[in-house]
């Protein structure tokens, strides 16, 4: 066992380092790069497991230990739900690492180093209930068709707002790797004068958000996405569907905004009463894409109009509220693909803007009826950047 180490050591303490070098780049606030605090238990657990004297299982909470407690600390918890862990969850190298590590053969960052890394991966798997346990989600604010356990929700991250994730609620992204599918956004205590600058708690200002239901149903499944795609050839008729805060239906800035207070409604509730809008000084449309005709005209018509989003007011649908269902009626290259902007809307937006989702410049310009947006923010929300706070500001001053 000695022979081996001693001829492999090197080559592992140099790749160890790679990783190391990488992640010192990326996340240059990591306390990998600081001296390593790590209780002497785990250095034998580490050991043990390296010589097969305990399970996998008990070293991965071993590293749990260390990742409430910050030893590891990572930006973003990845989404995973692993009860139980199998040997093929953490690579062989890993294994022999540990081993010199219980033996002072590798420094105790590098070691870090090299689990921050995999972990950051997804390469280790670790059940991520255990690692961050019960989360206080007392200042998360659900829109009421949102139902969800809050004991089912693990916290994600803290950016501008507190992230918060439905455990076990994973997808994949288009690299493949796992990721959430949905994000719940809440209050950070610690920021509440920054909050203060841009929420309407104590504001006199009469606004409204404009939470599109219509756009929920067109994206989700046997909605007209499916038609588009061809899979489906009747989808252009699809029952409505329960509301949940996704990318496409502009979740997180809708909860973003009904976090900081503003008072919010539905497409429903323009198209069965298109007078709701004289109510408000102030309108924030989001990602509405799909709207009926009544609700066109009801809000080109009103005169202080926030487009957040791209692509609003694209495409014109039907809604039947006996059979609980929308039609597509014109637009997105129906019935005729030359058709773009279903109401021939001479302010649409949507080419190129709708496709920035990166955002790094937000310019909100004036139209004949308020102001629109050049990029589409809904990851913006995610940010813990100067910008999204003078877009919240902006939104506040308009």
């Amino acid at each position: 066992m000695q022979v081996f180490k001693t001829r492999y050591v090197i080559i592992i303490i140099l790749f160890v380092s790679l990783l190391g070098s990488s992640i010192l780049f990326s996340m240059p606030s990591s306390s990998a790069q600081k001296e390593a605090q790590i209780p002497s238990w785990i250095k034998n657990v580490s050991g043990w497991w390296a010589y097969d004297d305990i399970s996998e299982k008990e070293f991965l909470t071993a590293i749990e230990y260390m990742m409430n407690n910050n030893i590891i600390p990572l930006s973003q918890i990845p989404c995973a739900t692993f009860g139980t862990s199998s040997t093929e969850d953490v690579p062989n190298w890993l294994k022999n690492t540990a081993g010199w590590w219980s033996e002072d053969l590798i420094a105790e960052n590098e070691f870090v180093n090299a689990l921050e890394y995999l972990i950051k991966k997804q390469i280790i798997s670790v059940d991520n209930k255990k690692i961050i346990g019960k989360v206080p989600v007392e200042s998360i604010s659900f829109a009421p068709d949102w139902i969800f356990n809050k004991d089912d929700l693990v916290f994600v991250q803290s950016s501008f707002f507190e992230v918060y994730g439905v455990y076990g609620d994973c997808g994949f992204s288009s690299e493949g790797n796992s990721v959430w599918n949905t994000l719940l956004l809440g209050i950070n205590p610690n920021k509440m004068d920054m909050y203060n600058e841009v929420a309407v708690w104590n504001d006199p200002q009469n606004t409204v958000v404009v939470y599109p239901y219509f756009t929920s149903t067109a994206y989700a499944d046997q909605g007209f996405y499916d038609y588009y795609g061809g899979y489906c050839d009747t989808c252009t008729t699809t029952k409505l569907k329960q509301p949940t805060p996704t990318y496409n239906s502009s979740g997180l800035g809708h909860q973003a905004l009904t976090v900081l207070g503003y008072s919010s409604i539905t497409d429903i509730d323009i198209d069965k009463d298109p007078s709701i809008l004289q109510q408000f000084d102030k309108v924030i449309m989001l990602h509405n894409e799909y709207v009926t005709r009544v609700m066109f005209d009801a809000i080109t018509n009103h005169p202080n109009v926030i487009y957040l989003y791209p692509n609003a007011l694209y495409a014109e649908i039907e809604v039947d509220y006996t059979d609980q269902t929308i039609t597509l009626i014109r637009g997105h290259n129906y019935p005729e693909h030359e058709i773009t902007n279903g109401f021939d809307w001479e302010f649409d937006n949507t080419h190129p803007y709708e496709y920035d989702s990166l955002c790094q410049t937000i310019d909100i310009y004036k139209i004949e009826n308020g102001w629109m947006t050049n990029c589409y923010p809904e990851n913006v929300f995610l940010r813990d950047t100067e910008q999204l706070f003078q877009l919240l500001k902006v939104i506040k001053d308009l």
